[in-house]
Parts: C-alpha cells; structure tokens; sequence
C-alpha cells in the first residue's frame, strides 16, 4: 500500500519537475520504503490509540424517461452513470487510524467498487494522511472539497466539490480553521494547496496527463456569536496535449501564478500560462438561540475581467446553511441562488478586424497603450486622421464598429478552456457544481450538442434556485431532500463556435434558456436488530425541457 502512495507521489512530481528528478524521487522512494518497513514493527506495538472502520454496501437504481434523474447521480463522485437507467453498484471501503498522541495522527483510507459508472472493478479512492498539530498532508486519490463543512445541502461546490470522481492528489495545508499566535488570536486562517494529475483518457475528449494546481486561503474573524470571513479560490490546468496530439510546454511557476508565459506561447504569451478558474468567497458564520448559520456571497471567475466585482462580474451564488438548535426534525437546511449566466457579457473576448489590405488581426487591450499601435491600426482601417485617436476612442470605435456596442473581455467561459476541451472534468464529470452539463448528458435533445469538439462541457450559464434539508425522525430513520428549479442558457463556447464572432450556431439550442426541475426524496433506517446494518431508499422526477424522468434507488449498507 505504501508503495502505491509513493508511485502516485513519483508520478505526478516528475511532470511538474521534470527528468533531472526523476532519479532523486527514485531514491526517495527506496529510501522512505527501507524507514517505514525498519519501523513498523516499533509503530504496531507503541502506544496511542487505534481505530479501524468497514464498510460493505450495494444499491440498485431504476428509471424510466430520458436518463437518470439529475439528483440521483450528481454530487456522488462520478459513481452512477446517468446514462443508464438500471444498474447496480456494489463496494467496500475501510480506513485504519494510529493516534500515537494528543496532537498526532496516521489515517489510511480506501474505497472499491464494482458497477455503476465503470460497469467493472475499480479503485475509487485510496490515500494516506498524517495531521500533526493543525498541519495535515494526504497523498492518493482522495476528494478536494474544502469550501463547505459537513451537513452542507446547497446544489453543490461551484469550484471543486464532489461530483466527479476522485482524482490521484497531494494535499498538504491548513484544512480547518486556525488561530493566529499573540495578540492576533481572534483572527483564524485555513488553507490548503493541492496537485493532482488528470489522464482520464484521449486530449479530444478528455485529458492527457493533464497537471492540476489548486489552492484556496481564507481569513476569519472570530467575533464570538459572529464571524465574518473572505476566502479565495484558485484552479489551474497546464501541461498535457493538445487535441492534435502536440505536447503543451509546462511553465509550472508562472501558471499557478497566473503570470504570462513566452515558453507555452500563444495566447498564454500575453494573458496568463495554462486554464484558470477562482471563487471569491465572502460570508459570515452566526451563532444564535436559533442555531448555527453560514451567509455566503460567491463569485466565480476565469479571467481577469472576471475578478472586477460588480463592474465585469455580475455572476453570484447566494446562499445560508443552518443548523437548527431546537427542532429535533431538521439537521441541516440549505438555500441557494446561483446566477452564472453573465460571465463578463456577450461581448468578444478581444477584437479581431481585418484591415484594408486583407489581414485579419486581433488586438489585444495592452496594445493600446502605445500612440503608434493606434495610429497604424486606424490607419489599416481605413479612417481619416487616424494620428488623432485616443486609447479610449481607438476602444469605442472597435466596440461600436466589431462587438455591436459591447465591451471585449466577454464570453469568460466558466469551467471550460479552448486549450483543454475537457475543461474542469474527470471522467466525463464537471469538478465543482452538477449544473454545469456535458455534451453526453444532453446528447438525447439534439444530436449536434452531443458531437461538438470545442468543450465539453455545453452548458456553464445558469440560473438556479435550490433547497436542501435533511433530519430525523425519532432514533433510527432519517430524511433528505433536494429541490432545484433552474433555467440553462448554454454556453459562449458552442452558441458563437468561433469564439471572435458574432455569427451563431444555427438553430442555437439554448438560446433563450431552457427550463428544468429536479427533485429527489430520500429516507435511511438503521436495524433494530443487526447492529451496523442501515437501509435506504430514495425517489428523484426531473421535468423541463431538458429531461423527463422518474427513477429510485434502493440499498443496504453495513458498518462493522
């Protein structure tokens, strides 16, 4: 097992590194391997604590409509495939934990699988983790979902989150709240780096050794009965191929920092090395008679138009999760808007004119700056006095006269990058919120969505509003529930496939927004007789004009 988790380890740091280490983590590795089996047997027989715990589980899913209802295979780690509409699923997972200390903690932790999604054998997750202190690192393939704590029942992380399956990781930071030292004390830090390797298959479809960088960092105020909070979070993807089988150089450094790259060249030449994608992240826990509650205000971003709060970004995700203190009913309650359909505007993303003697050019903001650029672009336009424009007028001109009056910089394309046509999936899975959609998962409306190359994902504009709650009912039954009505309205990707245009895809599906509503219904019982064993049952119907369908799943779990 040890030996799995170093091989992951080697495998990833050499594509971030390069050959030179590749002989220095090989001795790494022999060296870690000869320390571990020297102190295992001192480990096994020290003192601390020791804690282990099984699972043996299996459930079966049956539908009748278009596919899967939405809420019966999104949010769980790419476990069901929502395109068939009867499987079965079976697993097992366990973990081991050694407490040697007050302070201290090894955990090993792993999941397998059989059915669903892969129709076969597989290992879903399987990873290491040592907590000293307030520091932990984990190494496998493990879920990165930071920005929520337990009990959340919103639509899901925007960026991150659970609903694809988990990718082969290195963790390592801050992951829960932290004070700081002194006289600081009532201010809290957490967060957390993580490098993760994406090869989930072919660089047209999805992605070939693919490297993701992410991190998040926030800051609390710890007022008592209030705290306020602001978080940032940041993802990357670089390296890997190109649909046409080219090697994308790898500029690690300047990527995660978002910096400007001549090495990968291209667009990153002049904007930034590799794909990114960030959430601000602004709210206020409070604690009160009435219980627990988390107010968030959310945007996310790709681009740095996207980062200009209320100027460029008009995209939000609103929302409280409470806690209730006094009904024995209800546990959690959350309620969300989420609004991504702006996503800096509809303008292009730059300007891209042809001048008189023929050459189609794009110019870029920056290059305004400079008194000759505007000058010898007005002149190959055409325009008299071309020597007396200003940067600003040189702007009105390009959006009045090639962007229908809007402003360049639109078009952001949530989740998507038209470098890696995968964008922020695994396996066919978007990485963060369920409500962005693949070509596959709407292929059955129109059979032109589901052949596009440009992205995968065909839908990252949305507006939605969701409900989510569960709770118990006496001692051993338990319930849930998930509400959302949302309108899709596509994506810029495939609604301009140009991307520098303002010429449409004919007959543009999502043109005007499509409606949809998905629902689910859930109820767990614990045995009163086999202790360990809990039954569930759960019934989801989506209607809309995306999909309509009915469908249940049923199972057993058993904990020992």
């Amino acid at each position: 097992m040890f030996l799995a988790k170093v091989v992951i380890f080697r495998r990833v740091n050499c594509n971030f590194a390069g050959a030179y280490y590749k002989s220095i983590l090989f001795k790494m590795r022999k060296l870690l391997f000869f320390v571990v089996l020297g102190l295992l047997p001192q480990i096994v027989l020290a003192q601390g604590s020791w804690s282990h715990h099984l699972r043996v589980d299996a459930a079966a899913v049956g539908a009748v409509g278009d596919q899967l209802p939405f809420w019966l295979h999104s949010g769980r780690e790419g476990r069901w495939d929502f395109a068939e509409e009867q499987q079965l699923l079976a697993g097992v997972g366990g973990g081991l934990q050694w407490t040697p200390g007050e302070h201290w903690r090894l955990a090993v932790a792993g999941e397998g699988r059989y059915g669903g999604a892969e129709g076969g054998a597989y290992l879903h997750a399987l990873s290491f983790q040592a907590d000293a202190y307030f520091l932990s690192l984990r190494v496998g393939r493990h879920v990165f979902d930071p920005i929520f704590e337990a009990g959340y029942k919103g639509h899901g992380a925007y960026l991150y989150g659970n609903n694809a399956r988990p990718a082969d990781r290195l963790t390592v930071g801050l992951p829960a709240y932290t004070a700081l030292p002194g006289f600081l004390s009532r201010w809290e830090v957490k967060g957390e780096l993580s490098h993760a390797l994406l090869d989930d298959g072919p660089a047209d479809k999805y992605h070939r050794e693919v490297l993701l960088h992410e991190k998040y960092a926030y800051l609390r105020y710890n007022g008592g009965t209030w705290k306020p909070f602001v978080g940032l979070n940041h993802s990357v993807l670089m390296g890997g191929y190109r649909t046409n089988g080219e090697k994308i150089p790898l500029d690690y450094w300047r990527s995660i920092l978002g910096r400007s790259s001549e090495k990968i060249g291209g667009g990153d030449a002049t904007n930034a090395g590799g794909a990114h994608m960030g959430l601000f992240d602004f709210g206020l826990y409070l604690h009160s008679t009435s219980g627990t509650y988390r107010f968030y205000y959310q945007a996310p971003f790709a681009d740095g138009s996207g980062m200009r709060l209320g100027v460029r970004n008009r995209d939000q995700i609103l929302g409280v999760h409470w806690q209730p203190a006094r009904l024995t009913w209800l546990d959690n309650l959350s309620v969300e808007w989420i609004n991504t359909a702006y996503q800096s505007g509809n303008g292009m993303p730059d300007a891209r004119v042809t001048l008189n003697n023929g050459e189609t050019i794009s110019v870029i903001a920056f290059q305004l700056d400079d008194p000759a650029y505007r000058e010898n672009l007005m002149r190959g336009l055409g325009v008299p006095n071309p020597e007396s424009y200003s940067k600003k007028e040189v702007g009105q001109y390009l959006e009045d006269n090639y962007n229908h009056g809007n402003r360049f910089g639109g078009r952001d394309g949530y989740m998507s990058n038209g470098v890696y046509p995968a964008g922020w999936t695994h396996y066919g899975r978007a990485m963060g919120s369920p409500l962005n959609l693949s070509r596959d998962q709407v292929a059955h409306l129109n059979p032109e969505l589901g052949t596009s190359n440009s992205t995968l994902l065909v839908n990252d504009r949305f507006k939605a509003l969701h409900l989510g709650a569960d709770g118990r009912l006496g001692t051993r039954w338990y319930w849930e529930g998930m509400l959302t009505a949302a309108r899709h309205y596509g994506s810029y990707f495939q609604q301009y496939p140009e991307r520098y245009t303002w010429d449409e895809t004919p007959g543009y599906y999502f043109k005007g927004g499509r409606s949809q509503f998905y629902s689910r219904l859930g109820a767990r019982c614990r045995s009163s007789r086999i202790q360990g064993l809990v039954w569930k049952l759960e019934v989801a119907v989506d209607a809309g004009a995306l999909s309509r369908s009915a469908g249940c799943l049923g199972g057993l779990s058993f904990s020992f």
